[in-house]
Order: structure tokens, then sequence, then C-alpha cells
């Protein structure tokens, strides 16, 4: 089988493009995501909900400072880490993080279809602590396998792609 993008020829039982990373059932869907745009989707998905805590913590002192009722502040600190879990938790289900949102990738399944909730919430929690676990191995696997997998990638069966549309 050739690439319908590249023109070469595809390894029997792959997925994916050895050459361009296009997806071979339907290179429509995508190409496998760089390794350091998934670094760098990482690293916003715990500096964005770190920034936005240090925000609303910021404007709830100063606003019991300022004289406001009792409450409020802290009611204001409340309501926007409640939005922030609420639009990771939308995202989740679009096989997305806010980190890969804002870089432009996405978690698809072995079928090319976007990863659901349930298997965004096992592969962001249970297996990237897996892939933590013996010294960011997980992590690194990205760099020599084929298919771009991290552990928590095998795990689910899931694959990163930078969509096309």
């Amino acid at each position: 089988m050739n690439c319908d993008v590249c023109k070469a020829e595809i390894a029997v039982g792959s997925r994916w493009c050895g050459v361009c990373h296009a997806f071979a059932r339907n290179p429509d869907v995508g190409t496998l995501a760089p390794p350091i745009k998934r670094l760098a989707a990482y690293f916003l998905d715990g500096l964005v909900p770190f920034v936005l805590f240090l925000f609303s913590f910021g404007v709830a002192a100063v606003a019991e400072q300022g004289g406001m009722v009792d409450g409020i502040a802290g009611f204001f600190f409340l309501i926007t880490q409640l939005a922030y879990l609420g639009y990771t938790f939308f995202l989740f289900a679009r096989g997305q993080t806010v980190g890969k949102k804002l870089v432009g990738i996405q978690v698809i399944t072995q079928d090319g279809d976007p990863a659901g909730f349930f298997t965004m919430l096992v592969r962001e929690w249970v297996g990237k602590f897996i892939s933590f676990l013996v010294l960011g191995l997980g992590y690194i696997w990205i760099l020599i396998d084929p298919e771009r997998q991290a552990w928590h990638d095998k795990l689910m069966t899931t694959y990163v792609i930078e969509p096309t549309t």
C-alpha cells in the first residue's frame, strides 16, 4: 500500500506513513504531532491552571483587602476554578486538553475518531502516571516509537495528531 499524500510505501499493518506521518486510512485526519508540540502542550497543561490559580487568588485577595463583602472573593475564586475544570472536561470529550488546544494538536483513537471523555480521563490521569513511573521513560518512548506513542498512548490505543482541518 502507498501513502496517498507522499506516495511512499507504507509497511503492512502500519496506521501511519513512515515518511510524512499521514494517517494511512484517511490522510484528511491529519499527521502525527511532532514531539516538540507534545512537549509544549504538556508544559501548558501545567502552566495554564497555575497561572489561572494565581490570578484568581490574587483578585480574591485584593477584593478582600478592598473591603468587599465577606465570601464574594472566595466565591470568585471557586467559580474561576470550577469554570476551568468544566472547560477541561469539555475538551476531554473532544480528545484535547487545554495545552493541546493551544498548540493545535488532538488525541485520536486507532480509528481516527477523537478520543472520548473516558479515554482521555484514563490516558491523562492513570496513563501519564504510569509513563512517569520509570524515570519518565514512558514519555521518552515517543522519540523511539515509529508511531510516536508514549506508554499512555499505548495503554489507551491513542495517537496525538495535528489535524488537517
